[in-house]
């Protein structure tokens, strides 16, 4: 820590800190103290600090503003997946064979059941065939 006293020494030996002490709290209240030798060095400084602020700010505004859009998707993905999923089970619903059939019937609709099966037609290849 003794390569940091020194640092710290270095620098308070070469600034000029008398100008600032012998200020009141009249002229911090009233901004003069920044007329003082002192911050009129370090005004690039200030003014990186306040840009640094800002931009701290304005880059949590802006997360706070993604997350609340992340949140209300994240919403609607629900909503919309509870939709389809009810959609899913309506259609499942409707087409039924037996709901197909009583909608056959109250639409008095000349269609009936087969009571055959279903064949199946079975595809050979030609290389089959020939062995």
């Amino acid at each position: 820590m003794s390569w940091f006293k020194k640092i710290a020494e270095a620098i308070r030996g070469n600034e000029d800190f008398s100008d600032i002490k012998s200020s009141t709290v009249r002229d911090v209240i009233n901004g003069n103290i920044f007329t003082k030798k002192f911050f009129k060095k370090q005004y690039a400084f200030l003014a990186l600090a306040a840009l640094l602020a800002f931009m701290y700010v304005d880059n949590r505004f802006y997360c706070e503003k993604q997350l609340l859009k992340t949140i209300e998707l994240k919403k609607k993905i629900k909503d919309v997946k509870y939709e389809s999923l009810t959609l899913s089970a309506k259609l499942m619903e409707i087409s039924r064979q037996s709901n197909v059939v009583k909608l056959i019937k109250e639409k008095n609709l000349e269609l009936s059941v087969t009571e055959t099966p279903p064949v199946v037609i079975e595809k050979t290849d030609p290389e089959q065939k020939e062995q």
